[in-house]
């Protein structure tokens, strides 16, 4: 092999030539531009290059989807936990209130905070709109039969944080399971001194609405055994803002059908 100059055009460039001898013919020569050679070898190293860029990161998004697989199955193992549980308890719980033929008695309030200031209305009744908590607040909602069972129960209300965020779990439970199943609307207000937030976010102060609260807008839920409850409210400040969390399960009518409240921190 040698290398020597060859112009084309009046440009001069290194040109690589070959001879090829093969026993007693006439020796074969080729002539190849060094400038291919060096390009053949710059885009050689670019594939080099990508291909372990890309080995990297497939081997990093795989470590990644990896942690955060095993993250969710622990999470649902959790979860599943939690369930039983919960069925477990509520199984014992209702044929005992069942017993007799009566459903249990509800528990009584004496939490101040979660009555309403309006003297009990006859049941069925329209809410005026002119008393109590709702007075300008919310459309057609109606109270509950006066000394009535409601059709679901909320039990096991947990309080967690994340972040400034509160995030407010349970379980609601249908009494009759097995007899149909109860729908409606879920609304969950977290109180604080001067300041409130609801789940779903659209359900106060609507902009095409002319009430502050509107139970229509509430996260839709149909319950015939039981149903886990997860919400996420904020952002706080400090967990030390957060004082009240009022929970309302309204039916497909804004019948309030059930209502409880949870005092958070110091009373």
């Amino acid at each position: 092999m040698s290398l020597d100059q060859a112009s084309n055009n009046n440009k001069t460039g290194k040109v690589l030539t070959v001879q090829v001898h093969h026993q007693n013919l006439d020796p074969r020569t080729f002539k190849v531009p060094v400038k291919w050679i060096y390009r053949s070898s710059v885009i050689a190293w670019l594939l080099i290059v990508i291909s372990l860029t890309s080995i990297f990161f497939a081997v990093k998004t795989y470590r990644m989807k990896g942690g955060n697989q095993s993250g969710a199955i622990m999470e649902l193992e959790r979860e599943v936990r939690d369930l039983k549980h919960t069925n477990e308890t509520l199984s014992s719980n209702i044929p005992a209130a069942t017993a007799n033929g009566t459903p249990a008695p509800a528990a009584k309030n004496d939490d101040p905070n979660s009555r309403d200031t309006k003297p009990e209305a006859e049941a069925g009744q329209a809410m005026d709109a002119q008393e109590g908590i709702w007075t300008g607040l919310a459309p057609r909602i109606t109270l509950p039969p006066t000394g009535g069972t409601a059709p679901v129960q909320l039990s096991d209300v947990k309080i967690n944080w994340q972040g400034k965020f509160a995030l407010v779990s349970g379980v609601v439970a249908y009494r009759e399971q097995g007899k149909g199943s109860q729908q409606g609307h879920l609304v969950v207000l977290a109180r604080g001194k001067d300041r409130i937030f609801a789940h779903p976010d659209n359900v106060l102060n609507v902009p095409s609405s002319s009430f502050l609260f509107n139970a229509d807008h509430g996260e839709y839920f149909s319950v015939a055994r039981f149903r886990i409850l997860k919400t996420k409210l904020g952002p706080f400040e400090t967990p030390a803002q957060l004082s009240q969390i009022q929970i309302f399960l309204f039916d497909l009518e804004n019948k309030l059908i059930l209502t409880q409240s949870f005092q958070y921190g110091k009373k």
